[in-house]
């Protein structure tokens, strides 16, 4: 009788094994919404681990460049809510999947963290290969995870002019939820088990314990940093800004109250906001703008 437990009990958790795997910790490749009404040009940047894809829409003038980050199981058409009044402003804009999302191969058994920070790491590269882009002007917005994984970049690259994150979770128990979506499950034992399985899996586990503590990298931006979420996040809770007011050198924190977790970008002042903040990134103290 015990050795029927024991096996039953060992294929229940190889079939949560599968299904965790296969449904929370592997990106859903979702179809195209649109392209870009500018016009852009496909890039691709070839790694050892896979090959990026993209498009980069060239502004008329070059005072700087985005580059847009999108979020988990997201893609780059996802983040063309953001191109139009970039372009306006004449900043050029790269837009890429990153390795293992949309149009993105990854040679990697486990899309993870660091595949997000390898794929902002290898654009950032490409964009100084490139003399018809203004290097030494690069901002990055990152949605959710892709807030993240920029955050990590730039606790240690001194490339990036200014950080902007939308909608932005600050923990690996917010990231799990984040990830799981309608998985509701506790996080205590469960999602810990997730993230850790999640971790693992891409080969950071002891990286993101040590290297990439959330806690550290949210205090050690190398350059300015503004966070904007929404007070009507469900996905990933409002409260995820109180570790960014608290304990982090975030120069800025702005609350919306546009609903959903995509978007913040609907609310009237967000371009005003960003915009204010990159011309006035030199301030030192916090603010909470409502």
């Amino acid at each position: 009788m015990k050795y029927i437990v024991f096996i039953a009990f060992v294929v229940i958790i190889l079939f949560l094994r599968r299904y965790i795997i296969q449904h929370i910790f592997t990106p859903k490749v979702k179809a195209f919404k649109k392209y870009p009404n500018s016009t852009y040009e496909a890039i691709e940047i070839e790694l050892s681990i896979g090959t990026i894809r993209g498009w980069v829409i060239k502004s008329e003038r070059a005072r700087g460049c985005f580059l847009l980050i999108h979020g988990w199981s997201s893609n780059k058409s996802d983040m063309l809510r953001y191109v139009d009044p970039l372009l306006a402003s004449g900043y050029d804009v790269i837009i890429v999947d990153v390795l293992g999302h949309g149009q993105s191969e990854s040679l990697e058994k486990q899309v993870s963290i660091e595949s997000f920070v390898q794929s902002i790491t290898a654009t950032i590269d490409y964009v100084w290969e490139r003399s018809d882009i203004n290097s030494k002007k690069i901002y990055v917005l990152g949605h959710s995870m892709g807030g993240v994984a920029a955050s990590i970049v730039n606790s240690t690259d001194l490339r990036i002019q200014a950080l902007i994150t939308d909608s932005m979770p600050t923990s690996l128990k917010s990231i799990s939820k984040s990830m799981a979506e309608k998985v509701t499950l506790p996080y205590i034992p469960f999602g810990w088990l997730f993230v850790s399985w999640f971790l693992f899996r891409g080969g950071v586990f002891l990286k993101a314990r040590k290297e990439w503590c959330l806690e550290r990298i949210l205090k050690n931006q190398q350059s300015p940093s503004l966070a904007i979420h929404s007070i009507q996040d469900k996905k990933v809770p409002i409260t995820n800004v109180d570790v960014l007011l608290n304990d982090s050198n975030f120069k800025q924190v702005i609350k919306v109250a546009t609903k959903g977790h995509h978007n913040c970008v609907k609310d009237k002042n967000f371009w005003d906001n960003v915009f204010h903040f990159i011309a006035n990134h030199e301030g030192d103290t916090v603010d909470e703008v409502y």
